[in-house]
């Protein structure tokens, strides 16, 4: 039979990690869009037309890496409060 154990205080922790990086990503790629838009105003060339194409990629693949994130994020809340409720549950037989 198998066994496992689940640190609670571990899982809340992750929890809180896990959104503190959604944000950090971001604020950062906010940060980096903000630094780039300044000099990218100068560019009229096949090179900014090449680099708004790659953008654009690069924005989709980012702004999926935040959502995913921000799913972990949410899942783990939702197991946590699954095995809390699994917890509860199993002391109440005990009142009975």
């Amino acid at each position: 039979m198998s066994t496992y154990a689940v640190n609670m205080t571990q899982v809340e922790y992750i929890v809180g990690e896990m959104a503190a990086i959604s944000n950090k990503l971001q604020q950062t790629l906010s940060q980096l869009d903000d630094g780039t838009a300044q000099h990218l105003s100068e560019w009229t060339s096949d090179a900014r037309t090449t680099y708004d194409t790659a953008k654009a990629k690069w924005d989709a693949a980012a702004g999926d890496m935040v959502l995913q994130a921000q799913n972990a994020t949410t899942a783990l809340g939702q197991i946590h409060e699954s095995y809390h409720q699994g917890e509860r549950h199993g002391v109440s037989l005990w009142d009975q």
